[in-house]
């Protein structure tokens, strides 16, 4: 099977040096806007301190999160089953987080919503993913590319961001509101995934191949070392400061839900712009 024109194609990010990271003020400053929420803590926006300069070889970074179409063409040749498959339950939101049996990539509202979602599974992300499960589709790719195919390191995934356009933490949001209900997430998809040249960014949560861990210099944070995997960009059901190109947002690797997906690297070396 010829996979090329199935597949999303991906953007040349040029070597260079780069800067990273939030100065600790502006963490500081930030904090102030967290306004009561509890899913934001200033240590979390001190985790993504202090401003780090790297150096890095070019590479290419796909336009789009992995779709649920190209999920399924992973399933179809392979018969994989993603950990939510396998475990009978993924995590949902029903006005707080819901653990609802029956959930997984190809299912992943476990109402009528599933229905919009397959319609849209060439533009929409693959949902309920998890870290492993990206990384087996990771490997699979490989497979049939013959490229080296990985989840971006957070330094690449936040460089490709700034390129890109994608919003810091000092930039205002666009002129739309926090959606809080399913309903509201599908419709957001289909505005910001549903076009051709979107990179769809702000979306879903993307998983990176990163431990959360400290920054050189950073502040202590009892959530670092090799527990917790990153993922970045926010999604539409998230604060404001954590839909930015800087936030760190954790969860194991195992987690799944709704709101959680990932986007692939191929190193420059592997030749062409697009497969």
């Amino acid at each position: 099977m010829d996979y090329r024109s199935a597949y999303n194609p991906f953007a040349a990010v040029p070597g260079g040096t780069y800067r990273v990271g939030l100065p600790r003020d502006t963490a500081e400053a930030a904090a102030i806007r967290i306004n009561g929420d509890p899913a934001l803590k200033e240590l979390h926006l001190r985790a993504s301190t202090p401003v780090r300069v790297v150096s890095t070889e070019g590479f290419h970074m796909a336009k789009k999160p992995v779709t649920a179409g190209e999920f399924r063409l992973f399933f179809e040749e392979t018969g994989y089953v993603t950990e939510s498959e396998r475990e009978g339950w993924g995590w949902t939101w029903s006005g707080g987080w819901l653990k609802k049996k029956g959930l997984s990539w190809r299912r992943p509202f476990g109402d009528a919503l599933d229905t919009r979602y397959s319609e849209h599974e060439s533009s929409f992300p693959a949902l309920q993913v998890s870290w492993n499960d990206a990384v087996r589709y990771c490997r699979w790719r490989e497979e049939v590319s013959g490229k080296s195919i990985r989840l971006p390191q957070e330094h690449e995934w936040e460089i490709f961001a700034f390129l890109s356009g994608y919003r810091g933490i000092n930039e205002p949001l666009a002129a739309v509101d926090r959606i809080s209900d399913l309903d509201g997430f599908i419709e957001g998809l289909s505005r910001i995934c549903g076009h051709g040249e979107s990179l769809c960014m702000g979306a879903v949560w993307e998983w990176t191949g990163d431990w959360y861990d400290a920054y050189p210099g950073g502040p202590e944070n009892p959530d670092f070392g090799t527990t917790y995997r990153v993922l970045r960009g926010g999604s539409l059901m998230s604060h404001e400061l954590q839909r930015t190109r800087e936030f760190r947002f954790r969860r194991c690797p195992t987690a799944r839900s709704p709101f959680y997906g990932f986007r692939i690297l191929s190193e420059i070396h592997d030749s062409a712009e697009q497969e």
